[in-house]
């Protein structure tokens, strides 16, 4: 994971999230009236696979390479999953966290959003090489892998050091978008990663490193 584009990070960190809620979804005691069953679960799992197994495939490249945006072309593949994934599920009509998890981390990228990444796209890739910013990525991807270590031991610390993890690297990587990109392109980031918190980790609060 060293190398980590801006949005690459900020989506590497959510395949981490969704990895684990796919493995610990039968633990999990969701006490909503119209929670999926263990068969749905299932079901939302296979569907939800192609997702995973693209984010390995992200996160294997870019342990040995740049990974830059490559003009939004890996989003272009994500968003395409994102939607075979509803096509997937569309016949699921109970409460899942998984399901509410790829919906706040995909839905605005590739929907309301896609325009908004596809006219920032060039910039970012610009900021990705800027050294400032790779000192921010780096950073934070060490601290990721070192935090791995918790997750087997203890899940609320693993979130809490992922969520910490987050703000940090936004506070660092926030005035380097700002100064060569602007504020809509900051907002955009805020965007994504606020929808994506919103639902997967509704106590990290990360407010003041997007202000």
């Amino acid at each position: 994971m060293k190398y980590l584009s801006i949005f690459l990070f900020i989506y590497s960190w959510r395949f981490v999230y969704l990895q684990t809620i796919s493995n610990e979804i039968s633990h999990r005691n969701e006490e909503e009236k119209h929670k999926c069953s263990g068969q749905s679960e299932q079901i939302i799992s296979r569907c939800l696979q192609p997702i995973l197994d693209y984010a390995s495939t992200i996160q294997d490249k870019s342990s040995t390479t740049h990974f830059s945006l490559q003009g939004g072309d890996i989003f272009k593949k994500l968003c395409t999953l994102y939607n075979d994934f509803k096509d997937c599920t569309s016949s699921i009509n109970c409460h899942s966290i998984s399901m509410e998890a790829v919906e706040a981390s995909y839905g605005y990228m590739c929907g309301a959003g896609y325009r908004l990444f596809e006219e920032h796209a060039s910039c970012f890739a610009e900021v990705e090489n800027q050294q400032e910013y790779v000192v921010c990525k780096n950073a934070a991807s060490q601290s990721m892998d070192d935090a791995m270590k918790y997750k087997q031991e203890d899940m609320d610390l693993y979130f809490h050091k992922l969520c910490s993890i987050m703000d940090n690297y936004l506070r660092c990587c926030r005035p380097f978008v700002n100064d060569k990109c602007g504020p809509d392109a900051w907002k955009l980031v805020s965007q994504i990663t606020m929808d994506s918190l919103h639902v997967t980790m509704p106590t990290c609060d990360v407010n003041r490193a997007l202000l």
